[in-house]
């Protein structure tokens, strides 16, 4: 369906700078611009690039006082692009229903206009609140509690006794409140410790595919609200962490370790057991973390193992110049022993 310019500015709270009658018929970004389509700039020195394209309009930064195209200017140019990607491309709608072919408990306790999906279980004692989707395969153990609007994707398996806040999102094949690895070496076996505690997921967190979240010995793993977690991620048992967290894909958290609010986390960092890490703390892709390890708030930090920014700048720039540095000592030692066989025949 296509739209006036001037009608997504008014979604956009915003005004046009130039012809707001113009029409809109999809939405993409720069790298792929396409006729008719509306797509966003962060920087107005993008501008005159994407003015010679076939783009109907653009957001822009607020500083952008003209165009040749229409614009519409706003504070948070990509804010205000995924705004409208629902616009033009509507989310999944589900119908509410519980689906005949779905396998629910006599004392589960199921909420208005909550979906479950053909082949989808729910377990005795467990509460969804009104508005939860539980798709097709997904697996919901006994006495789980499921907070309003929260959505469970094909083959998720949320263990007995877990947590979810509203808003929730937890996509395919992720498996919330399994055992934690807790063992007791002795000569004989690895003794099992039993694991009996659960997992708290708290409001607006998303969790992508094929993640694995661990209860705890006792207590809760706790993931705090509006946590974001990527794909293939692994967080142990009795791990905290803060809120409005960004965790990228196959990065492994060991058991009790504390994670701050505001923490981003690139893609495979590896942190051994009761690592704490401060709020704000922005970790490089590939971080190690020994165990105990303890990072102040508002560090950068990258390496094996992680050291501050500019420390491990330092030293990655001398690894990269070992050879010369090598070749380099051999002359000196050479020059030194010329030297002393100089000074020995005086």
């Amino acid at each position: 369906m296509p739209f006036k310019v001037k009608e997504l500015a008014q979604l956009l709270k915003s005004q046009v700078l130039g012809d707001g009658e113009a029409l809109v018929t999809g939405i993409t970004n720069i790298e792929t611009p396409q006729k008719g389509f509306i797509a966003f700039i962060q920087d107005k020195k993008d501008l005159a690039e994407l003015e010679a394209t076939d783009l109907a309009c653009l957001i822009v930064p607020k500083d952008v006082q003209s165009s040749s195209k229409p614009v519409i200017p706003v504070e948070h140019p990509k804010l205000a692009w995924a705004a409208l990607l629902p616009v033009f491309h509507p989310p999944l709608a589900f119908n509410g229903k519980v689906s005949g072919e779905a396998s629910i408990a006599p004392g589960a306790k199921i909420g208005q206009g909550v979906t479950v999906e053909p082949f989808a279980r729910i377990s005795e004692g467990a509460v969804l609140a009104d508005g939860v989707v539980i798709r097709s395969f997904a697996f919901v153990g006994e006495n789980v509690r499921i907070g309003k609007s929260s959505i469970l994707h094909s083959g998720v398996v949320i263990y007995e006794s877990c947590v979810l806040g509203e808003r929730v999102i937890v996509h395919a094949g992720t498996v919330i409140g399994a055992d934690g690895f807790g063992y007791v070496a002795t000569p004989a076996k690895q003794e099992k410790v039993p694991q009996v505690g659960n997992v708290i997921i708290e409001d607006d967190v998303e969790i992508g595919a094929c993640s694995t979240i661990d209860r705890a010995t006792v207590g809760s793993t706790v993931i705090g609200r509006d946590t974001k977690i990527d794909n293939q991620v692994q967080i142990a048992h009795n791990v905290v962490i803060g809120p409005h967290t960004a965790i990228s894909a196959q990065s492994g958290i060991s058991g009790s370790c504390k994670i701050g609010s505001h923490v981003t986390m690139g893609g495979k960092a590896g942190l051994g057991d009761h690592v704490e890490i401060g709020d704000w703390v922005m970790v490089g892709a590939g971080a190690g973390f020994p165990s105990n390890k303890k990072i102040p708030s508002k560090q950068i930090v990258f390496g094996q193992p992680a050291r501050p920014y500019h420390e491990a700048r330092r030293q990655i720039g001398a690894q990269l110049r070992s050879a010369e540095t090598l070749d380099e000592v051999r002359e000196l030692k050479k020059r030194v022993a010329a030297l002393e066989e100089k000074l020995e025949k005086q």
